[in-house]
């Protein structure tokens, strides 16, 4: 049987800042790729965390010659536990004892191919999660954590993002080479109003800061067809990424950047099946300091 603390006892016990680090955490460490399942250490602060996330983006048609629309759609889970006994006022947060996040996020966006070679991409996201603290019953993801979802002793946020990428890409000697440069910010509200989220969104734009911040670099390039099927063909892109980040999650977390060493595997399939023209396993290992984490995507790719 799981032991759930009361929202406003994991308000009152928890310092504000951990806890929408918390909520934060679960939204920075997961990918627009694909289904998401890592498992990170933040080794300043002995803390632990799993998490599980799966994602969609979905382009419209061209709205001109050089720009279209596009959906995202995210859905997420997390869970962090201590390897040390944490005092909370006159409580402790036992080493058995873990905070889950559940987050789900419906955002728009918009693509501008610059030229032959590069675009940018930019939008906004508007996420909802559900965030409390549990006895740790188990490594894997249970039936019992999804009932936790429904608890009404879990705590309702909402949250928005801010997004901004700018992609350059080049095909070199057969080969596709790719450099991506984006920056996110993201904001957890104790309430909503309209007229606050419009000022805290127009300032987060010009001040460029946010309660967590995130500044990314990637390069990578995707070989020439290693074997080939009929039409289908089995591809590799290797790619590195470095990390900036700053805010909440980094003073909390006690982590500012990190890098992430990875390799994605693609079936390529001009032959759409139901819009899906590649399917992709992607395994990376990340590393800075104060942060190490593995991490493993699968999924497939959309073309509308």
């Amino acid at each position: 049987m799981s032991l759930v603390l009361r929202a406003d006892e994991v308000l009152d016990s928890l310092a504000r800042d951990a806890y929408l680090a918390s909520i934060n955490a679960v939204i920075v460490f997961t990918s627009q790729d694909g289904l998401s399942s890592g498992l990170y250490r933040f080794t300043n602060i002995d803390t632990d965390m799993r998490m599980y996330n799966l994602p969609l983006q979905f382009h419209f048609d061209p709205l001109t010659e050089k720009s279209n629309l596009f959906f995202i759609l995210d859905m997420g889970y997390s869970d962090s536990y201590s390897d040390r006994e944490i005092p909370l006022d006159e409580e402790l947060l036992h080493k058995g004892n873990r905070m889950q996040t559940y987050v789900g996020g419906i955002g728009l966006g918009i693509r501008y191919k610059a030229t032959e070679h590069s675009s940018l991409q930019i939008g906004g996201e508007f996420l909802y999660s559900r965030v409390g603290v549990t006895t740790r019953s188990g490594d894997g993801l249970s039936d019992e954590d999804i009932k936790n979802f429904f608890s009404s002793d879990f705590n309702d946020n909402y949250s928005y993002k801010l997004l901004a990428e700018y992609i350059y890409h080049r095909k070199i000697a057969k080969h596709k080479i790719y450099a991506r440069v984006n920056y996110k910010l993201y904001q957890t509200l104790s309430e909503i109003r309209v007229g606050d989220i419009i000022e805290d969104v127009v300032g987060d734009i010009f001040s460029l800061s946010s309660q967590t911040s995130v500044a990314s670099a990637t390069l990578s390039y995707e070989t020439s067809p290693l074997y080939s099927y009929k039409e289908m063909s089995f591809t590799l892109e290797p790619f590195v990424k470095g990390n900036y980040i700053w805010g909440d999650l980094a003073t909390v977390a006690k982590i500012n950047g990190y890098g992430t060493l990875g390799l994605s595997a693609y079936w390529n399939t001009p032959e759409k099946s139901v819009y899906i023209y590649r399917y992709f396993i992607e395994p990376s290992i990340s590393k800075g300091y104060g942060l190490e984490g593995v991490n493993l995507s699968l999924g497939f790719s959309l073309d509308f």
